[in-house]
This record gives structure tokens, C-alpha cells and sequence, in this order.
């Protein structure tokens, strides 16, 4: 009898198993034939009546035999040495033996009830905490064979979105000029403007150029495109490198640089420390002979609205030296950009200019940009004497295609009817001397040659010129407007000034091969007109087969009753008209294996997914609407179908946007979660280790 009273188990012996199969079967390595050769030996011994060892407490270790609804074997925590899951093998009573390790043979004890096993503590063990040896035995639970033990929470993968790709593209062997496309694209800009501060782009090109060997020199090419310079000494480094013999690289880095964008002040004015000293540009562009983009601006060149009196001049100025290198290390430059913060007079910058545009790196200019080319404090006279020298220098750019005025004074009446005529894109941003009449005159007599045109926050400019835009611009591919004004000085005003944008009889005619219309904050104008103007894109839709985007903003002053009727009225048949209304894609030739986040239903032919009516299913608070709005909605989705001409039209633009309202154009607009509470609760700092009484709420 054992020392309980109790009669001795007489259950059977299980038949031992000699190899349990595992995901390493492939190994062959010395371990494996040891534990091999120790199974052999166990599995020739008679039974133990306990096969667990016992530890230096006097307790036995406890093991689960591997089932084969859990091929994972549950052992104690507080145990170290127990042998992986896979491999399970009970220890012989030989302390010296090597079957304390993984093995492949199992054999089951006889049950012992003289000895009771420990109770084992629920969840992973605290590193931090000493081990704990449960010795008692009367505090352990009864257990039967084959019950499993209490094991760690698993995560349920099948529970989470997976966003892995389920088709992985041969992204390895795609050539070197694909690659380098998609990395340049995806990456750039590598700097921050505005924040003069790298952005995160840098860091995962050279990521990507340490993954793989073919993504090294596309990746590192996209890099050195455009290097970033800030900070300054990041300058000095890159100096440094594409100052070595190319020869003795890898890589030659100093062809693979064709653009360079330097912050004037904070990179060339000031010293990077007493030991680089200043940082010199005519260095740097003697070892980038394939360079054809330079652009010196300034941190606070994207900022519009700030009046020309209070525009402060750099320190920094355009030295000799700079176009003195250009030459001499024959780059041929395509963008360049004039800046009036680097020149202390327009009487100074405009013959510097005319000057350099005879010279042989500016020959093959195709895109030039004028920022803060002003001349306040001067009459009419004095300016209609400047504007020519303008247009001189203009004309010495024989392959000029691109031409840029941000903030500019200088163009105006008597230099904008008169600029290069092979211009295929204009863009005037924030230029108060700009007027609708001699913006129709440059394109009545230059405009057929014009892809693009982008007018932005000009105070003085309608739209008059659009009702012949069609006859001036016949090959316009993007047109963008932008009505909104940005003004910083004192007196802030952001008003245009002209009564209408747009009269009533005034209806504008589009281009054919418009891909693109951007129309922003479009205001002063009635409700007649803006149906008048809206009408005049549903006629022209037929014609309009390559257009692919449509973004229109309005503000409308009337009633806000009137207001929400025109508003679904016409929003509805613009979307109708241009908006590309495709079969839903086939869910069995996607890559991107995902969970659907909501259980959604096939739509009939011609439904469109609308709110639910009222009634159709309990509302819920983000679902929540006024009835009338419901019922408005739910009225014109069931109104009927349209003319065929009308079917004819429809399904070109990807990307139809229609904004209507009354908001005041300011340059930030707040929404609801500007006015929403954040203020804290006060318990972030707790964490809930804090000792309260029983029955005890913690706050």
C-alpha cells in the first residue's frame, strides 16, 4: 500500500512511441543521433514507477504527453531545463543520463497517488521575481490524465487584418530605370520646406538600398537626385564624398546628381562651425557636371500674403563667382529660379538678369520661376520703363516652356501681353498688377501654344477671359483657379476687388482636351450665374472625353432652404455627368489579402448606396440625420434615370468634387473637431496599482 492508503494504480503502460515527427527533421546534426541512441536505450529499460526526476526541493517536474489536438506540450513555467514540446521523452531514474533533453520516444508512469503534483501558478512567470517552489501538496489540484494544464493566452491571428501581400511581385528584376522611377516617386521631396528639416523619405531610401542588391544603385541614385543639404554640415559630407576619385567608389555618385535646392541663408551665409567654416556652392557644382536644376531660395518663400514694403532682404546676395562657375564647368541648366530677396533693387536685378540669360548655360532653359520680383514705391511711369527690360530678358530664353510669378509686381499691363509665345505653362500666383483684360490679351494672341494655366490668389483678376478660352486655349490640358486671398499686412485685406467674378450673360466655353479643372472658392457670383456656369460644363461634357478630374468650389449667398436644393440638385448631375461609374473590382484578382471591416450587400444595376430610410433599420448615433435631408436624398435617388444623351456622357472623371456653401474664404478653415473639448480627465497617471478596499470604485 502506498503511504496514503490507497491501493497502487493498476492502469496499463502505454506502448512507447520511438519518433514523434517535428519541423526540424531535416537536422543531422551530433545532438540529434545522441538523442536518438538515448531513446533506444530508454525505450529497453522496464518503467519507473515515476519517471520525473525530482528537483532539489523534492517536487517532480510535470510534463503533458503532445495530443494531437495540441501539438504544443504545456510545461511549468519556473522550469528551465524541460525539453521542447516537439521532443518529449521521460527522464530515466539515472540522474547522469542525457534523457533530460528533447527526445523522441515517450513512455506513460503508472499514476502515483502518494505524491500529489504542485500547484502550477497561472500565466508566464515575472523575470524580475525570484522562483517560487510550490512544495505542498495539499494545495495542489487534482488532476486527470490527459487534462491539459493551464497555458498562456494566444493571440488568434486569423482575428487580425492581415495587410501582407498575398502575390509578391519579382520586385528584384525589374530594370534599373523602372526601379529608379518608382523609388524617385515615392520618395521625393527628401526636405522640408517650410520646417527646413529632412523628411522621413531619406531614411527609407537607404533602407531600401541596403535590402537588396539591385535596389542598391536605384535607390542611392534616387537620393543623390536631389541631395539634401540641410544641415549645413550634411553639405560639407557630401562635398567630401563627390571630391574622392569616382574611380576608386563603388559607385559613381557625382553623375547621379542632376538637381540642387540650397536654403541661401542657412546653408551658404552663415558658418557650420569654427572648423568647416562657410560652405562654398562653386565647389559643389565643380563635381556635378550632369546638374540642370539649381533653385536658391529662402524658408520663407512658401508663405503668400506678405506685402512687398515689409519683405525683408536677405543678407546673401547672387555673387559673380556662382555664374562664373556655371560656365566654366559647362552646366546646362533647365529650371532656375530669380528670387528678389537676393538682389537689393528691381533697377539692379532686371539688367542682371538680361545679362544672364545671354549666357551658354542658360540656353537650354526650359522652366524659370520669379519669386518676390517686386517694385513698390513706383509710379506707373517708372514701372511701364521696367516692364520692357523684363520681356527682353525673357526673350533671350529660346526653349523657355515653363514660366512661374509668385508674388510678383513687376508683371503687369504692359509686360503680360507681350511674353514669349512658345509658352506651353503660366502660372500666376498673388500678382496684384495682373488684369483680366491683358491676361485675355496675351491669350488671344499666344495662347494656343498653352498646356497649362493656373491662376491663384490674384486680387484684381475675374473670369471674363474664360468665355473665350475655348477659342484662345485649344490645347489647355489643366486649368486651375484659385479666387481665395492671402494678405499679411497690417490692415489684412483679403477682399477682391471687383464686384462680380462672373455676369449672368457671360457663359464659359472649355477646351476640348482639358484633363483637369480646378476652380477654388469661387465667389461673387449669383444664383443665375452659377447655374449658367454650371450648365455650360454639362453641355460641353460630350466634348469633354478627357477629362479625368473636376473640383469645384462655390460660395452662394442666398437662403440656406435654397441653398441645400440647389446644392443636391446639382451636385447629383455634375457627379452624373462626369463621374466614371465602373463594375466594382473582382475581390479573386486582388493581392492584398484583408478582412472585411463591414458586411456589405451586392447593389443592383443603377442603385447607388445611399443612407437607410427611415424605418428600414434602427438608427444608431452615427447614422443619425435630420429627416428632411433623408427624405431629400432618398427622393432624388429614386427619381428617374436620365436621358440617353445624358447616359452618354457619364463615367470619364475619376475624381469629381463639388463643394457648395456660404463659409467665408479664409486661409484656415476650422470644423467640428476645432470646437470639440480635449481637455484631460485627470486619471492618465493612473495605472491601477493602487490599494483600495474592497467593493471600492477606483475613483
Amino acid at each position: 500500500m502506498a503511504p496514503g492508503g490507497r491501493p497502487k494504480s493498476s492502469r496499463p503502460v502505454r506502448s512507447t512511441r520511438t519518433q514523434v515527427k517535428t519541423y526540424h527533421e531535416d537536422s543531422t546534426s551530433a545532438e540529434d543521433s545522441g538523442l536518438e541512441q538515448t531513446t533506444r536505450d530508454t525505450t529497453s529499460q522496464p518503467p519507473s514507477v515515476s519517471l520525473r526526476p525530482r528537483t532539489s526541493s523534492g517536487t517532480r517536474r510535470s510534463y503533458r504527453e503532445s495530443s494531437d489536438t495540441d501539438s504544443e506540450g504545456s510545461f511549468d513555467d519556473n522550469d528551465a531545463s524541460v525539453p521542447d514540446a516537439h521532443h518529449l521523452t521521460p527522464p530515466s531514474e539515472n540522474p547522469h543520463s542525457s534523457t533530460h533533453s528533447a527526445s523522441a520516444s515517450t513512455t506513460a508512469p503508472p499514476r502515483d497517488t502518494g505524491l500529489r503534483r504542485h500547484r502550477e501558478r497561472d500565466g508566464p512567470p515575472r523575470r524580475s521575481q525570484p522562483k517560487r517552489n510550490t512544495t505542498n501538496p495539499r494545495k495542489s489540484s487534482r488532476r486527470t490524465l490527459g487534462q491539459p494544464l493551464k497555458k498562456r493566452t494566444r493571440i488568434d491571428v486569423s482575428e487580425e487584418v492581415s495587410l501582407t501581400s498575398g502575390v509578391i511581385p519579382p520586385w528584384s528584376t525589374l530594370p534599373y530605370h523602372v526601379l529608379f522611377d518608382i523609388f524617385l516617386r515615392a520618395s521625393h521631396p527628401l526636405v522640408d520646406e517650410q520646417l527646413m528639416q529632412r523628411t522621413k523619405s531619406t531614411k527609407w531610401l537607404l533602407d531600401m538600398a541596403l535590402l537588396c542588391r539591385q535596389f542598391l544603385e536605384p535607390a542611392l541614385a534616387a537620393l543623390y537626385y536631389s541631395p539634401p543639404l540641410i544641415p549645413a554640415s550634411k553639405s560639407f559630407e557630401l562635398l567630401w564624398l563627390l571630391s574622392k576619385p569616382q574611380e576608386s567608389l563603388s559607385i559613381n555618385y557625382a553623375v547621379k546628381v542632376k538637381e540642387l535646392h540650397v536654403d541661401a541663408e542657412s546653408v551658404l551665409l552663415y558658418k557650420t562651425g569654427p572648423q568647416l567654416g562657410w560652405f562654398d556652392l562653386c565647389d559643389l557644382i565643380a563635381t556635378v557636371p550632369r546638374v540642370h536644376t539649381m533653385r536658391l531660395f529662402h524658408k520663407d518663400d512658401s508663405i503668400v500674403g506678405v506685402p512687398a514694403y515689409s519683405l525683408p532682404v536677405s543678407k546673401w546676395l547672387y555673387p559673380e563667382r556662382l555664374f562664373s562657375s556655371i560656365d566654366e564647368n559647362g552646366v546646362a541648366l533647365r529650371k532656375w529660379d530669380w528670387n528678389g530677396r537676393f538682389i537689393a533693387d528691381i533697377e539692379t536685378l532686371l539688367p542682371f538678369m538680361l545679362e544672364k540669360h545671354q549666357r551658354a548655360a542658360f540656353q537650354q532653359l526650359k522652366h524659370l520661376r520669379l519669386v518676390h520680383v517686386n517694385c513698390s514705391g513706383r509710379t506707373q511711369e517708372e514701372i511701364a520703363a521696367l516692364e520692357p527690360c523684363l520681356v527682353a530678358a525673357l526673350r533671350q530664353l529660346p526653349r523657355l516652356e515653363h514660366l512661374e510669378f509668385i508674388e510678383c509686381g513687376i508683371v503687369g499691363q504692359f509686360g503680360l501681353p507681350y511674353l514669349p509665345s512658345n509658352l506651353r505653362s503660366l502660372t500666376l500666383t498673388n500678382c496684384h498688377r495682373v488684369f483680366s483684360p491683358n491676361l485675355e490679351a496675351y491669350l488671344e494672341s499666344h495662347g494656343r501654344q498653352l498646356r497649362e494655366l493656373s491662376l491663384s490668389h490674384n486680387r484684381h483678376l475675374k473670369m471674363t477671359f474664360s468665355t473665350r478660352l475655348a477659342e484662345y486655349c485649344p490645347n489647355l490640358e489643366r486649368f486651375k483657379m484659385d479666387v481665395s486671398m492671402h494678405d499679411w499686412s497690417s490692415y489684412r485685406d483679403s477682399s477682391l476687388h471687383f464686384d462680380e467674378l462672373l455676369t449672368s450673360s457671360e457663359v464659359p466655353t472649355w477646351p476640348e482636351t482639358l484633363r483637369e479643372i480646378e476652380l477654388i472658392q469661387l465667389t461673387k457670383l449669383s444664383e443665375t450665374t452659377v447655374e449658367g456656369f454650371f450648365m455650360s460644363l454639362v453641355n460641353a461634357a460630350p466634348r469633354l472625353r478627357d477629362l479625368r478630374r473636376l473640383t469645384i468650389t462655390a460660395i452662394l449667398k442666398i437662403g440656406w432652404r435654397d441653398r441645400a436644393t440647389f446644392r443636391e440638385r446639382w451636385i447629383r448631375r455634375l457627379q452624373t455627368t462626369f463621374l466614371r461609374r465602373s463594375a466594382p473590382p473582382d475581390p479573386n484578382l486582388r493581392s492584398l489579402r484583408k478582412r472585411p471591416l463591414y458586411a456589405s450587400q451586392p447593389l443592383a444595376d443603377g442603385e447607388s448606396a445611399r443612407p437607410n430610410s427611415a424605418g428600414s433599420e434602427p438608427s444608431t448615433p452615427s447614422k443619425r440625420q435630420s429627416v428632411r435631408l433623408a427624405q431629400l436624398k432618398d427622393s432624388l435617388s429614386r427619381s428617374p434615370s436620365p436621358a440617353p444623351h445624358e447616359e452618354i456622357q457619364r463615367g470619364m472623371c475619376n475624381y469629381v468634387k463639388i463643394r457648395i456653401d456660404n463659409q467665408r474664404p479664409t486661409e484656415t478653415q476650422f470644423n467640428e473637431a476645432d470646437f470639440l473639448d480635449d481637455e484631460l480627465s485627470g486619471d492618465e497617471d493612473w495605472a491601477g496599482d493602487d490599494w483600495e478596499p474592497p467593493q471600492r470604485h477606483a475613483w
